[in-house]
């Protein structure tokens, strides 16, 4: 059975007392691609193409799906995975199958996850959660491999405690099922979670999954179909994001926010 990569469980400081009396989430979940990093500009997603159709088609995946999704190749990759979890289990071989082709996929991940920059504040966001003894995941359509690299390339690895990808063999968000696994892993309520993400899929998977929602949008259009799509919570960016996270660091100034000493713009 595939699993989600997890990490031996961090050690927890009194810091872990100031996250939870003042009612952040015990476990911030994050998706990955535009939301952490800026990874999609950095795949050769038409190489990635031309090495997957072959594949999938000597597994007799249907000739249709090439035509119904003729760029996405996640898209293309989870609708295959529908088709063949008709049953109510994958079978030994579609598994094998789906493997491979989530190998592919990663192949050209891996190829260009060392040039995909991090979103604004995304590396002192993670530090930041860390030190303050929060539990960390990232649940993506990536591989789990290619977060792996980012996240030592940035020298955050510490910081994550779990990681659940597209190898885990799962249905991609906006299903819920990759959101319950991760809860599952860090033994956590979803009443007690976050996910962050940047998609309409993200706030689909999160309202399934009875997991707070907190949007991050680069850009103005992005924040605006965020907002159409019934997301409350909107930030420009990890940075904007972690001026409204209670950490060590800023523990005080949120007192004085929450006790109206301060307004909301003084809260930095």
């Amino acid at each position: 059975m595939m699993t989600a990569d997890k990490w031996p469980r961090k050690s927890r400081s009194p810091a872990t007392h100031i996250a939870r009396a003042a009612a952040q989430p015990a476990l911030w979940l994050f998706d990955f691609d535009n939301t952490l990093a800026r990874l999609e500009p950095a795949v050769d997603w038409a190489a990635s193409r031309r090495e997957l159709e072959p594949a999938m088609r000597a597994a007799h995946a249907r000739e249709g799906l090439f035509e119904e999704f003729p760029r996405k190749n996640l898209v293309l990759y989870d609708a295959w995975r529908s088709e063949l979890n008709a049953s109510p289990a994958l079978s030994r071989a579609a598994r094998a199958a789906l493997r491979r082709a989530s190998v592919i996929i990663e192949k050209y991940e891996l190829l260009g996850v060392d040039l995909a920059a991090p979103l604004d504040g995304a590396l002192d966001l993670l530090r930041a959660l860390d030190r303050a003894g929060a539990t960390v995941g990232i649940v993506t359509s990536n591989s789990s491999r290619t977060v792996r690299r980012w996240l030592g390339r940035n020298r955050v690895r510490a910081a994550v405690d779990l990681i659940v990808g597209r190898d885990t063999l799962l249905p991609l968000k906006p299903a819920a099922d990759m959101l319950a696994r991760a809860l599952r892993d860090a033994a956590t309520p979803a009443a007690r979670a976050a996910f962050v993400g940047d998609s309409e899929s993200d706030l689909i998977a999160a309202r399934a999954a009875n997991v707070r929602f907190l949007g991050i949008g680069a850009s103005a259009a992005s924040r605006g179909q965020l907002a159409a799509a019934g997301a409350v919570e909107i930030f420009a960016s990890p940075a904007a994001l972690l001026s409204h996270v209670v950490t060590p660091s800023n523990r005080m100034a949120h007192l004085a926010k929450s006790a109206g000493l301060v307004s909301v713009g003084e809260v930095k």
